[in-house]
């Protein structure tokens, strides 16, 4: 199948925000661009960090741009997109610095995919949704392809660790086979393609258990890493792929068994960890998971028992003890 790389980069190093789950409340000490709490630009390092990125990825990926090999895929929090930004101007400029002038690619524009946005824990209240990519293309980012539509939608009141973990699966599968569908159908199907995946921390994490099928029994355990702007490469396995021959997405039983049958869309290989060289600081902000990131046991929900899996409330919680979270 078409698509054999796939590189994931998180967002540079941003600025924060505060939530208080007896409220389901996000605020934030600073405006932000989009105007929601919860969605906060790149601060100023990581604005340096991003421009770095811009210049080695243009360069790893002039070749495939300029041969409309390569597609880039978003969450679309906007500091995804910011992080993204000096990376598609280069591409789209020519400006990859190789030997010889790089092809400019001009029309190479990004795919905002809310199936691989950030994790928020699971709470009684919604979670904090992105704006809609037609707000963001006409007023911040007018490389981003406003006519796709995500593949896949994260539940609302958030995700438990393990949920994360299949909502990645899933959306990666029915990712991999869409990018694989749409060159077969352009009879480039023995092209090889890249694909570049901007998110976040747990996103990435998940990311490389559920391509590689190697899912430690701890899920705090720190495997795959995720700094900012480090950049991590899987390949596809020789010989393997998911789907039909018309690049069709594999049965739901797929991507759910991903933890047994070696990894969605296939299976793949890490080669590189999150690599910081390119960046002058190197590795910075590394993190894990460090047990679910649970709300729902404040406000509402704590008369009422948390939320399970299946989206029903369990029998009051004990003891409640709601304070500000800074994230």
């Amino acid at each position: 199948m078409p698509v054999t790389e796939i590189l994931l980069l998180r967002h540079g190093h941003r600025m924060a925000w505060t939530l208080d789950p007896s409220t389901g409340t996000y605020t934030s000490t600073h405006p932000f661009p989009t105007g929601l709490p919860a969605d906060p630009p790149l601060a100023a390092h990581g604005v340096d960090q991003a421009e770095e990125t811009g210049v080695y990825l243009s360069k790893e990926l002039s070749g495939q741009a300029a041969a409309d090999r390569l597609r880039i895929y978003s969450s679309l929090f906007y500091r995804c997109l910011e992080t993204l930004r000096p990376t598609v101007r280069r591409l789209r400029e020519g400006e990859g610095g190789a030997a010889s002038a790089p092809a400019p690619a001009p029309g190479l524009t990004v795919r905002g995919e809310r199936g691989i946005g950030e994790w928020f824990g699971k709470a009684w209240f919604e979670q904090p949704a992105p704006a809609e990519p037609a707000r963001l293309r006409r007023e911040f980012f007018p490389f981003l392809d406003d006519r796709y539509r995500s593949l896949l939608v994260p539940d609302r009141h958030g995700e438990r660790i393990a949920e994360v973990h299949d909502r990645l699966a899933k959306a990666l599968s029915l990712l991999v086979a869409d990018v694989d569908r749409e060159y077969v159908g352009l009879g480039r199907g023995g092209e090889p393609v890249t694909l570049l995946l901007c998110g976040h921390a747990a996103q990435i994490i998940c990311t490389g258990r559920v391509l590689t099928g190697l899912v430690p029994d701890d899920l705090d355990e720190d495997d795959f890493q995720c700094y900012t702007c480090g950049i991590s490469r899987f390949v596809r396995r020789e010989g393997e792929s998911s789907g039909d021959r018309n690049g069709n997405a594999p049965p739901d039983s797929d991507y759910l068994e991903w933890r047994t049958n070696g990894g969605v869309a296939g299976g793949w290989d890490c080669v590189l960890n999150s690599g910081c060289e390119h960046l002058s600081n190197g590795e910075e902000r590394g993190w894990h998971f460090h047990g679910d990131e649970s709300f729902d046991s404040y406000g509402e929900a704590a008369s009422q028992g948390p939320i399970v899996a299946d989206g029903s409330f369990t029998s009051p919680p004990k003891d409640s003890h709601p304070g500000q979270v800074k994230l």
